[in-house]
Parts: structure tokens; sequence; C-alpha cells
């Protein structure tokens, strides 16, 4: 995965740290695949890059909402296909799918995606600033 990097920054920071967070998540696990954890732990370890992944898609797109990003219809779709295959990796390993390649493929798939969305569509939050509510 690519390190964090400036060209992720959103300039909202709340949902910099959120995405950092993702960052952390994503190279906890793949360190944890590196030094040869089972896959209980992987799986562990994908849960909670899941319940951080479904907190922060409603954070952010509230965040959106607030802000008027022209981003918002599409951040919304793309968060729920993407915890559409979240909720889809789950089912497959609680029906017993728990190989490490499976892990790694999620992983991989997870950091694509993430950087990818966060460049693509998150980073359309730059400039965006909460507009002033009328008779304010």
């Amino acid at each position: 995965m690519t390190p964090w990097s400036a060209r992720f920054e959103t300039g909202h920071p709340d949902i910099d740290a959120d995405h950092r967070e993702f960052f952390r998540h994503l190279e906890t696990l793949r360190k944890a695949l590196d030094h040869g954890a089972g896959v209980e732990k992987a799986a562990e370890l994908l849960a909670v890059l899941q319940e951080h992944a479904l907190g922060h898609f409603q954070r952010e797109e509230k965040h959106m909402r607030d802000v008027a990003c022209p981003a918002l219809h599409r951040n919304c779709s793309a968060h729920a296909e993407f915890a559409r295959k979240l909720e889809g990796w789950t089912q497959l390993l609680c029906l017993g799918g728990q190989s490490l390649s499976l892990i790694e493929d999620i992983h991989r798939e997870s950091s694509t995606w993430m950087e990818a969305h966060i460049a693509g569509i998150d980073c359309q939050l730059r400039g965006c600033t909460v507009r002033a509510k009328p008779g304010a």
C-alpha cells in the first residue's frame, strides 16, 4: 500500500484523521500477514477495518452534506458498494473461507480501493467549507 501523503489530504482534519486510520489498519494487517499471523488474527483485524469503515462512511457523508460537496452522491454510492464488499468478505470468512490467500486478496483490493477512492472522490472536499445558515 502507498504510504500516507499530502495527495490524500482533503483539508478537513477529522476526515483526514479517519483516512490516516484506514492506512494504519491496512498496514497493521499487512504486517500481521507478513509475520505469519494466523487466519483468526487476520480476520479479527479485518473486522476492525470494517467497523472503522462503516463509522467513517457515515461521518464523511454527513460532512459532505454539511459543506454541499459536489461529490456527495458519487461518494455515497461508492461507500455503499464497498460496504457490500466488506459484508461479502465477512460472510465468506464466517462460512469457513478463512484462508490466508483470501485475506491477502481482501487486503490488496481494500488497499487499492482506499487509495483510488480517497484521491479520486474524497479529495473533492478540498475547498468545500461549511456554509453559513440563512439568518445566522
